[in-house]
């Protein structure tokens, strides 16, 4: 099974799943969260500004933005407008006076119009909508700010699974289903997805994104299982199987890799590749069980 993502508390390893995930799927995510605004940008060219940091207004600590892109406009040839999502582990009431601050500083740094969104996984309110933040300190008509919200918490799970967007499908992990049970909904995301066009990268990055957020009992496992057998048709129980592989070996080449670095530091561009060209699950869990002992790379013959 891959790598999961501790959902006991907001993070960096939060973060990084739903960046990897935004920046993989961002056409289908602005549809989904700004469909308006989406109508009249170049989605298929947006340009990722990486590093791009900030003071946390109003709090005055230096930041790093969740994800920014500059996206041309479809209107008006060689304009472009900016993209700015800011991922949460849970409702924030701070977030619309923290993207009110990233708007400012974005439209000085770089004069160009933005669009603002706030991701919350847990809590919150559901779906997307455009929320106001208002300063009515000199009157309603004043110092009003607006960004557009994403809760996943409270969605109908079955709802995301209509949609189009294979994001759309992975995301539905997150949400409520109204009448199927976990076991249901962790078979109709993974359906989906393994049914998806486009490459193994992109179906991983969905499918990790389900096996995350959707951690089944050992009951619950069963009921799957059972699920499996009675509604896969031979050759969608053989590509289930094949991508359990992969996910096996993906997850097992990250613990392997998160080991290694922890005892011996910073791995190396050699050490690295050799790693990735490893293709055997039993040589993986050789090395990770040599670890323990293993007083250099070399001994364990990746010097």
């Amino acid at each position: 099974m891959p790598t999961r993502v501790s959902s006991s508390r907001p993070g960096s390893r939060h973060d990084q799943l739903f960046k990897d995930l935004f920046r993989s799927f961002f056409l289908d995510f602005v549809r989904i969260v700004a469909p308006g605004p989406a109508e009249r940008l170049d989605l298929a060219h947006a340009t990722f500004l990486d590093k791009e940091a900030f003071t946390d207004w109003p709090r005055g600590s230096r930041r790093e933005l969740d994800l920014l892109a500059s996206v041309p406009l479809l209107s008006d040839s060689g304009r472009r407008a900016l993209i700015h999502v800011e991922i949460e582990a849970r409702a924030n009431p701070r977030i619309g006076l923290r993207q009110a601050g990233y708007y400012m500083q974005l439209r000085l740094r770089h004069g160009l119009p933005v669009l603002p969104i706030a991701v919350c996984l847990k809590r919150g309110r559901p779906g997307p909508e455009l929320v106001p933040v208002v300063d009515d300190q000199l009157g309603p008509e004043l110092g009003c700010f607006r960004y557009y919200s994403f809760g996943l918490a409270g969605c109908k799970a079955e709802d995301y699974l209509d949609r189009p967007e294979p994001l759309a499908w992975a995301l539905a992990a997150l949400m409520c289903p109204e009448r199927l049970s976990r076991a249901a909904l962790k078979l109709a995301c993974l359906r989906r997805i393994f049914s998806a066009p486009g490459t193994d990268l992109e179906r991983f990055l969905l499918a990790n994104c389900v096996e995350t957020y959707v951690q089944l009992s050992s009951e619950e496992e069963d009921e799957l299982a059972a699920l499996q057998s009675r509604e896969l048709d031979r050759e969608e129980t053989a590509m289930f199987l094949t991508w359990a592989e992969k996910m096996e070996m993906k997850g097992m080449r990250q613990v392997v890799f998160l080991l290694l670095a922890q005892k011996f530091g910073p791995l190396s561009e050699e050490v690295s590749g050799k790693l990735e060209a490893i293709s055997s699950p039993r040589r993986l869990e050789r090395l990770a069980n040599k670890i323990l002992v293993a007083k250099s790379l070399d001994e364990m013959g990746l010097g």
